[in-house]
């Protein structure tokens, strides 16, 4: 008398599974791409929120021409978009004399490197600002930070990895934010020093004096006083009165601040893309729950004298019964297996690529705990397809499936 224990009924299960190969492998990889697509959509989505406010490089507002707060926010604290226009050398002035205002950086854009933008600004941005609290820019071993005065430039750790700058190398700046051969500028910039890696944008960036950029050869004489935006670190609220004077009662500039505030916003706008991509993901998960009770039926078919057999050795209607569910969520566990393993390889391309294009650092493999309610869904997921064909088998009448075909 057989009395199959839990080592027996897994070993028929993984047994049946390896005989219907196909349609396991299918209905696996069916739930590792909808778990897979679920935690992948919302990692990517928590993980750029956070990895975008804490990378505004420690500036609390951004104070730039008239136009859009997010405009200005991406174009000086993101190094994207367009700027909207320029400042005047008195507007700096006269916000960094403001008592609210504990730090102001003057930056200036329209020139590029092989595609990498040039940033016009005050040394003081890299010797006494802290991008994170306690931590402040620090150049490798070798590198020092530009002279205010001179044709110096303070290249980016991204930036250097990727054209290979160092210090010692020149380089002649292109015109305009997109590279273009005929744009070449005749000045030549001496590489000073290299950043170490901040993880946000910074590292996107060859920064110069900002003198370089308003008096570079080929620009505009009468811009030679102009900026492109403020860099702002507030003291209290001192927000609230700035954005009362330059955005209610001013016309000739905006203060996009609160910084947090504005990119929240800005990603509000794209939740129907999230909301789309979960509702591929239940679709794919459904596609993958009929597989699996299409496969169990079809092994459920193939295997009925095999369960009779079983039977008359000892086996209960409960023991059958076992081994299709536990195939059924074998299938499904391997499932959820795969879907972990499938969002760690959609996150480590997405970061990779947001990191490419917008310099923002985010951790690809940190755990999430919804991978345990991606365990769950598809343990149930898997329980309620089995459900069906496991009721079959204990239904089956022994006489029946041990008749002998003729």
């Amino acid at each position: 008398m057989i009395k199959p224990g839990l080592q027996v009924i897994l070993f028929l299960a993984i047994r049946s599974i390896q005989r219907h190969a196909l349609s396991s492998f299918i209905a696996i990889f069916s739930i590792s791409m909808a778990g897979g697509l679920v935690l992948s959509t919302w990692k990517i989505n928590q993980e750029t929120r956070r990895a975008f406010h804490i990378s505004t490089s420690g500036f609390d507002a951004v104070l730039g021409a008239r136009g859009s707060k997010l405009q200005i926010i991406l174009n000086s604290l993101f190094h994207l978009e367009d700027s909207p226009g320029n400042l005047t050398w008195e507007q700096y002035e006269l916000i960094k004399s403001n008592r609210g205002v504990k730090e102001a950086y003057p930056i200036a854009v329209g020139d590029n490197y092989l595609g990498y933008r040039l940033v016009g600004t005050e040394p003081d941005l890299f010797e006494k600002h802290e991008w994170n609290p306690g931590r402040s820019y620090e150049v490798k071993p070798g590198g020092r930070i530009f002279s205010s005065m001179a044709k110096e430039a303070l290249v980016g750790s991204f930036v250097a990895d990727q054209i290979g700058l160092k210090p010692g190398d020149q380089f002649h700046p292109y015109h305009g934010l997109d590279f273009k051969e005929e744009n070449k500028h005749e000045d030549i910039y001496v590489v000073v020093g290299i950043l170490e890696p901040t993880g946000t944008p910074t590292d996107r960036v060859i920064w110069i004096p900002i003198k370089g950029i308003q008096l570079m050869e080929g620009h505009d004489p009468t811009m030679a006083h102009s900026l492109s935006a403020v860099l702002l670190k507030l003291k209290g609220a001192a927000g609230f009165s700035l954005h009362t004077k330059y955005n209610k009662q001013g016309n000739v500039a905006t203060l996009a601040w609160p910084v947090a505030s504005t990119l929240s916003s800005f990603f509000d706008k794209f939740s129907w893309f999230q909301k789309v991509l979960e509702l591929v993901a239940g679709l794919v998960a459904i596609i993958g729950f009929f597989i699996i009770i299409l496969s169990l039926r079809t092994s459920m078919n193939e295997k009925k004298r095999e369960f009779a057999i079983l039977r008359c050795l000892g086996a209960s209607r409960m023991v059958v019964t076992s081994i299709v569910l536990f195939q059924s969520l074998t299938l499904a566990l391997l499932g959820g297996v795969g879907g972990v393993a499938f969002h760690y390889l959609l996150n480590l391309i997405s970061f990779s690529i947001i990191r490419e294009n917008t310099g923002v650092m985010m951790n690809s493999v940190s755990f999430d705990p919804m991978i345990f309610y991606l365990f769950g869904s598809v343990l149930v997921l898997g329980l309620i397809s089995g459900v069906f064909p496991s009721f079959q088998a204990y239904k089956n009448e022994l006489s029946e499936n041990l008749k002998i075909i003729s």
